[in-house]
């Protein structure tokens, strides 16, 4: 078995810091190690190359996936550190983990019993629409695997809905010396902000129905952080130092669980005196709440699960508040699910992965790659 530890290494010292999130020569690594199989590059934009790997042909198709970009750090992180059983640097833990385990566990091989290709992409970190978003439309499989940091026991199972929004405040102008602060947009933007802030980690909903469908299949559910969460992300008001403010507007992303409905978020939100502008939504992706056939997303899990159990661990389903590549293969009607090598700090300045973690899911992958054959579509 090739060593992902050291793939990781090599990866790490590449740069993919995303802005500008060059993958070029990330992608021509990846071409040397698979330099036996055939490979096919897709490119959407100049040096946002996308690697495909065809391991082998056949019915049912699996791919394994995972993304070569990472968010902005110094230079220093681009250099790799191994202490205490874990590997620091940047893009250790997201993803290029995940990357150098999908290689360890698929160099060497051919001829396995079903279809296999694996999908190393460009631009997750700024929403994967070069990246896997544009290969899915051009490599189909029946079903994908995407290598995140969520550890080996823990398969990604529910992502969030996600409102970009503005709010507007309005407020009494005048002279400092003479007008009440509290009559600024400013004030009142503020005041709003510290209620929602607190009232959406509140949010809670009935998600029943998820739960008994997680413990029919011998998994349990977690909801990691919260089911709800409003952040004012950037916030832009006044026209002079000694001025109270008249206007102030606030940028907030907005995300919230599948079992959480828009109305009671628009009522979550709802002020008198706040105007509200919808810059973007995102629908929810996962089981029970989008286009991918129920019998389809319990079949492949069952098969994850197996897989992390052959590893002596109780797999569990997990609901995240952050949005990844999922949503570019379901809303194909495709299964899709995270699982990836666990590690800590992720987008940190002192980002790592485990060691053992990056061997463990590997062989996790190699026993998702041993069932797959048994995997079929409804």
């Amino acid at each position: 078995m090739s060593d992902p530890a050291k793939i990781t290494a090599d990866l790490i010292k590449i740069d993919t810091r995303n802005p500008p999130g060059i993958t070029t020569e990330a992608v021509e690594y990846l071409q040397e190690l698979f330099s036996s199989y055939n490979t096919r590059i897709y490119r959407k934009e100049d040096g946002k190359e996308n690697l495909v790997v065809e391991i082998s042909e056949g019915e049912p198709t699996l791919m394994l996936t995972s993304h070569l970009d990472t968010v902005p750090s110094g230079d220093e992180l681009l250099n790799p550190v191994i202490v205490n059983g874990k590997l620091y640097g940047r893009g250790s833990c997201d993803a290029k983990g995940c990357v150098a385990a999908i290689c360890a566990a698929t160099l060497g091989f051919k001829d396995f019993e079903c279809g296999l290709k694996l999908a190393f992409t460009c631009d997750e970190e700024i929403g994967g629409i070069n990246g896997l978003g544009y290969v899915f439309e051009r490599e189909k499989a029946d079903a994908v695997l995407i290598g995140e940091p969520t550890g080996s026991a823990i398969i990604g199972a529910l992502q969030a809905a996600v409102l970009a929004i503005d709010l507007e405040f309005i407020g009494e102008a005048g002279h400092t010396a003479s007008q009440d602060s509290k009559e600024g947009a400013i004030y009142r933007a503020s005041g709003y902000i510290v209620e929602k802030v607190e009232s959406f980690k509140s949010l809670n909903g009935e998600f029943s129905r998820y739960k008994e469908f997680f413990d029919r299949l011998g998994m349990d559910f977690i909801i990691k952080s919260w089911h709800a969460v409003f952040n004012p992300s950037m916030i832009k008001g006044g026209i002079k130092r000694n001025v109270v403010a008249p206007r102030c507007t606030v940028g907030a992303d907005v995300r919230f669980a599948p079992w959480i409905s828009i109305e009671d978020v628009r009522r979550e939100l709802y002020d008198e005196n706040v105007e509200f502008r919808v810059e973007g939504f995102l629908q929810p992706y996962g089981v029970l709440c989008d286009n991918v056939g129920v019998e389809d997303d319990v079949a492949f899990l069952e098969i994850i699960a197996e897989a992390v159990r052959f590893q002596g661990l109780s797999p569990k389903a997990v609901f995240s508040l952050g949005v990844g590549d999922t949503r570019h293969v379901r809303k194909h009607g495709i299964p899709a699910f995270y699982l990836g090598p666990g590690g800590g700090n992720m987008h940190g300045d002192d980002e790592f992965v485990y060691i053992d973690e990056l061997e463990r899911v590997c062989n996790i992958y190699k026993k998702v790659i041993e069932l797959f054959p048994n995997f079929k579509r409804s």
